[in-house]
């Protein structure tokens, strides 16, 4: 990726004056097709739209609780960021087939529910009204999610204050905008998620641990994740995360 793209950012029409358009990022965008390439080591990667970029100090390891006291140390560089993209890009498209930027800065999306089934056909959904944008430069836009809408769904009264509430903490998410020939690549850097993090440090503290024994034994392992995150994203140089489309 490395062709950055001009945009045309103009006043919207009659129905609201004040709005600025990027004309170049509306309609309707698709994710592109998962290939796989054999790495010849047994393992294999998968190419799709689902992009990151996640730089390290050699040597640099995330540890793992695996239960009974045992830590597995997984490199960043070698381990952990081929496992976020393949991971990625094998599910994304069971749970998402296109997004639309609608010209007065709505965000839409074609969804599925995600199923334990590998072989499940995806039952596609429209989802309207949830996020929307507004045009900061050609580069950047400020994604907002609807916290009530996004919540409404949720029965669990302290799980939906609680994702609401972090929800409500980004009212402006930054999403930058590069261009590789024809496709955008929408993405998050370390400006943006390495703050987010410390934040989701400090807010799991406050999670209730009056759950069953396999349900605790993920969420201390997810704990232990995310207490590591905030030194290595100090030590990180680099960080992205986002998807490249096509239409």
């Amino acid at each position: 990726v490395c062709t950055l793209g001009f945009f045309t950012a103009c006043s919207s029409d009659d129905d609201n004056d004040e709005f600025v358009r990027n004309e170049k990022i509306e309609g309707t965008w698709n994710l592109q097709e998962v290939t796989k390439q054999d790495l010849g080591n047994g393992s294999e990667w998968y190419d799709g739209s689902a992009k990151f970029t996640w730089d390290c100090p050699e040597g640099t390891v995330l540890k793992i609780d695996m239960g009974l006291g045992y830590e597995m140390p997984m490199d960043i560089n070698t381990v952990i960021y081929p496992l976020m993209n393949n991971f990625a890009n094998e599910y994304l498209p069971k749970v998402l087939k296109d997004i639309t930027f609608t010209k007065d800065g709505k965000i839409n999306a074609t969804y599925a529910e995600a199923s334990d089934d590998e072989n499940a056909v995806p039952e596609w959904k429209t989802a309207v009204g949830y996020a929307s944008y507004t045009v900061a430069n050609e580069n950047l836009i400020l994604v907002t999610i609807d916290a009530n809408k996004a919540t409404e769904d949720i029965d669990d009264a302290a799980e939906k204050a609680q994702l609401k509430a972090m929800l409500e903490q980004y009212k402006q998410i930054p999403v930058n905008i590069r261009w590789n020939g024809s496709k955008p690549y929408f993405f998050v850097d370390k400006a943006f998620v390495q703050p987010m993090i410390a934040n989701l440090v400090v807010m799991i503290e406050k999670v209730p641990t009056d759950m069953d024994e396999e349900d605790l034994n993920q969420f201390k392992m997810l704990k232990s994740i995310l207490n590591q995150l905030p030194a290595i994203m100090e030590k990180t140089t680099k960080f992205e995360a986002g998807l490249e489309l096509i239409k």
